[in-house]
């Protein structure tokens, strides 16, 4: 088979994939049929955030289509709140430190997580300030801090995308778990993971830089996670 015609098959599977993942996902069978959470995004998107339930241990657990892990305490919706610190992103994630390249997407996924979370929560005005340097906190103010950890990341590589990326081979990975909390107490925790989810990191990733995919995965990542806080916090009105 020519080159090009390899390219359309591959673009010919992955619109089918698509195809039936949109099918499937009007179905919510992850929730045994029940209604999820929905409401109108102010873009006129329509925003998803799962079926809520009570936790065992207290508070709303959310099946989340976007996040693994949504648990929000009991009568918390991110309202009251003056700040909101993002602190440094920390990381537990296994990955070869002696590799230069490794480690410069490392620590720029540290950092770039930061920057999109303030990013896009600072555009919601759920709270006055966000910031993300604990010196720029003002004394006195009611101040909701998030903590955000890497427990999983790969680089991805090219090379590999080249001949399995249409299927997730070769894609960066980064899985997060996150918190936020006033004092030692926990009012929010989440846990997502991304790998390569736009079309164009599965259908040109070969040609593509793996920080630049890993960049589209967490802004995918802290759109999802605005979006939630979003609609707990009734700035997107509900379906």
């Amino acid at each position: 088979m020519k080159p090009y015609s390899i390219i359309l098959a591959s673009v010919a599977t992955a619109c089918l994939a698509l195809l039936a993942a949109g099918c499937a996902s009007t179905g919510d069978s992850s929730t045994g049929g029940a209604t999820s959470t929905k409401a109108r995004a102010d873009d006129g998107r329509i925003v998803e955030i799962g079926r809520a339930s009570p936790a065992p241990d207290g508070g709303t657990s959310y099946r989340n289509p976007h996040m693994e892990k949504c648990w929000v305490a009991e009568g918390f919706d991110f309202n009251g709140y003056d700040t909101l610190y993002i602190a440094p992103t920390l990381s537990t994630a296994k990955f070869d430190a002696k590799n230069e390249e490794e480690v410069k997407v490392h620590e720029l996924a540290k950092a770039k997580l930061v920057e999109e979370l303030a990013t896009l929560i600072r555009s919601r005005k759920i709270f006055a300030d966000v910031v993300t340097d604990e010196s720029a906190l003002k004394p006195g103010a009611k101040t909701l801090k998030m903590e955000n950890t890497i427990t999983e990341f790969t680089k991805g590589g090219g090379a590999a995308r080249y001949f399995v990326g249409l299927y997730g081979g070769g894609q960066p990975v980064l899985r997060v778990q996150g918190r936020m909390t006033d004092g030692t107490k926990p009012h929010f925790t989440f846990e997502a993971r991304r790998s390569g989810v736009s079309a164009g990191a599965r259908m040109t990733g070969a040609f593509m830089k793996d920080e630049d995919i890993q960049v589209q995965d967490i802004r995918s990542l802290a759109l999802d996670l605005a979006d939630f806080v979003s609609v707990v916090a009734g700035k997107f009105p509900r379906n």
